[in-house]
């Protein structure tokens, strides 16, 4: 049997970002996703001048209730997007209810050092809580200093990433993947687990397309649902997102229209 993943996020109905990238690429990896929509969007956000917004927290605990009534189990919780304080508290205790998954939270938060559109200080506050429920944790650098209370860094040397690593592991209980780390001889994913400290480099693109690290968060959950180890899974998960990467810049796309995942299905099929 398929294993099963509630997959949360929001829904962007225009441009290749957050839900529009996770359902695909688990389906793909033999994954049952069941999406649970944390906001309804015009667009991603990247690049429009306006959208359109709606909060879906009402929806949630509506959804949330009616599978706790069903005693539905998942195999594994995706945790993206959250649109509010509140909506962080209702995932908490659905990560809670099903302690037998394998829990990944991407914390969205924010990037380039700044917190997104959306983002209050009190989703911060939050969102340091729920990550300590996480079995596995992928925060940016602007993310990962937000969880830390550390000043935000544009550069990293490869020990202070590793050093940001160990400690956010530390005080989640997580293992934890930093994404892109700028270091000095190459960009990074600066990981921590099972007492080891790593990192997997990538090659540097002169392009950024939103979606990406929906696309990585959502391999790396697929790889470690098909039994790989950390290292394994986040390498396996840098491959085929900087192959994403290459392949959307070589068919011209605007950057707001985000990643195309097309080219990496067709491969992730065939393994």
């Amino acid at each position: 049997m398929q294993p099963t993943c509630a997959a949360i996020h929001d829904l962007s109905c225009y441009a290749k970002s957050s839900l529009t990238v996770v359902l695909p690429v688990l389906e793909v990896m033999g994954v049952e996703a069941c999406p649970l929509p944390t906001a309804l969007l015009s667009s991603q956000t990247d690049g429009f001048s306006s959208y359109y917004f709606r909060d879906t927290s009402a929806d949630i605990k509506g959804i949330l209730d009616a599978w706790k009534n069903l005693d539905l189990r998942f195999d594994a919780i995706y945790s993206g997007f959250l649109g509010s304080a509140d909506q962080v508290a209702l995932i908490k205790q659905f990560i809670q209810d099903q302690p037998a998954a394998l829990t990944l939270v991407d914390p969205v938060l924010g990037d380039g050092g700044s917190l997104y559109g959306p983002v209050t200080d009190q989703q911060v506050t939050a969102m340091q809580q729920l990550v300590c429920c996480a079995d596995v944790i992928t925060p940016n650098t602007t993310e990962a200093a937000l969880l830390l209370g550390r000043p935000y860094q544009e550069q990293f040397e490869t020990e202070t990433a590793l050093t940001w690593a160990r400690e956010l592991a530390l005080a989640t209980g997580s293992k934890v993947a930093i994404t892109s780390v700028p270091c000095r001889e190459a960009n990074v994913v600066a990981c921590y687990a099972d007492g080891a400290s790593y990192v997997v480099p990538y090659q540097r693109f002169n392009a950024s397309y939103p979606g990406c690290g929906d696309l990585f968060a959502s391999l790396l959950l697929g790889f470690l649902l098909g039994k790989e180890s950390f290292q394994s899974a986040v390498e396996l998960a840098v491959s085929f997102t900087s192959k994403a990467i290459e392949r959307t810049i070589e068919a011209g796309y605007e950057m707001r229209h985000g990643i195309s995942v097309s080219p990496v299905l067709v491969e992730l099929a065939k393994r």
